[in-house]
């Protein structure tokens, strides 16, 4: 168990590292570019997420509407799923989700994709 926690703080010192320097770049003026963007020149489900992150760093919770609505409503759902699913895993030593988590994960994954088809309607508000 020991193991496993000390793989888990240096996930999240790693997580936590990356994010800060998401937000960093995206402050000095400079993104990460998407890949999927560049290819096709439609927004991916996830594109938005470093103006997401800075925004709210920021605490400009309307920017950060801006940048991606789906994954802001998402994100508490998100962020309570992995922290279940890394404590199941200190715990255990299991990553397999349960039922609920599966359905949850679905669910999330299912939004996902309907947001990315709807942001690049020539209707989508933004």
């Amino acid at each position: 168990m020991k193991k496993r926690l000390q793989k888990l703080f240096a996930v999240g010192a790693l997580v936590l590292f990356l994010c800060t320097g998401g937000v960093l770049l995206s402050r000095a003026g400079f993104g990460v570019p998407c890949l999927f963007h560049l290819a096709t020149g439609l927004n991916c489900p996830g594109c938005g997420v470093t103006r997401l992150l800075s925004s709210l760093a920021a605490g400009d919770l309307g920017a950060a509407w801006r940048a991606n609505p789906c994954l802001l409503l998402l994100s508490p759902v998100l962020l309570a799923l992995a922290a279940s699913l890394a404590a199941k895993w200190v715990r255990t030593g299991q990553l397999r989700p349960n039922c609920i988590q599966s359905v949850l994960l679905w669910l999330c994954v299912g939004a996902l994709l309907v947001f990315g088809v709807l942001r690049n309607l020539p209707f989508y508000p933004y």
